[in-house]
Formats: structure tokens, sequence, C-alpha cells
């Protein structure tokens, strides 16, 4: 299996404009994003590796990090939680837009989980 390297430019895909990035988000979360979170997210579909956001509790920068995901479904992405119950939410999150996620934590971080992670995700 062969991972890209992190905040590459993708590959199989053109640079999302704004318009698209807001459609998509539409469409798989639900939500119309602000023009923070697109700036972010162009940015990281482009492969800039010195992205700063700042935003108050509850904004939802999150989905900034996972709407690449949309564009480049090829990528991995490990998203470091505080709490156990908020990497539960966002995995639940992700799966409910269709993409795979997985929460690790100290009950989860099994061997399985791991090889079903990586086997899933090459298959696709």
């Amino acid at each position: 299996v062969v991972l890209p390297t992190p905040n590459q430019a993708c590959t199989d895909a053109s640079h999302p404009t704004l318009t698209e990035i807001q459609q998509h988000t539409l469409e798989k979360f639900g939500v119309w994003p602000c023009l923070w979170q697109l700036k972010v997210v162009e940015a990281l579909s482009k492969g800039d590796k010195d992205i700063v956001c700042t935003a108050s509790t509850g904004m939802s920068k999150t989905l900034s990090f996972w709407l690449p995901l949309l564009f480049c479904p090829e990528y991995i992405q490990i998203v470091v939680t505080p709490l156990n119950m908020l990497g539960k939410q966002n995995a639940a999150s992700l799966v409910r837009a269709g993409i795979q996620a997985i929460a690790i934590n100290s009950e989860t971080s099994t061997l399985s989980s791991f090889t079903l992670s990586i086997m899933t995700k090459s298959l696709n």
C-alpha cells in the first residue's frame, strides 16, 4: 500500500473551486461552509504545507480538515482529538457522509482495526 504524502496536492482531480467546495459540502454534510473554511480547503487542496486557522470553539474547524477528502478520496487523514467521544462523533459524521473513518482509542487500537482500515482503503 502506497500512502500519499501529507498535504500533497491532489493528483486525481483538479483543484476545486470555492463554488465546488460549497456544493460538495452541502451535498455530503448538509451544511454551508464559511468563507474561511473554503479558503483553508483551497489551500489544502493545492498542497500548501503551512496553514494556520484560528476560530472559536464550535465554529466547525474540523470540517475544514474533512473537506479535502471529498476531492481526494485516496487521502488518509489522521485527526487527533482530546476526547474519545469526540473522535467517535467525528468518525460517525464522516461515515454518514460516505467517507471511511475509524476512531482509534485505547478500546479500539487492535491489530484488526488497523488491518481492516488499511486493507479496505487499498481495495477502493
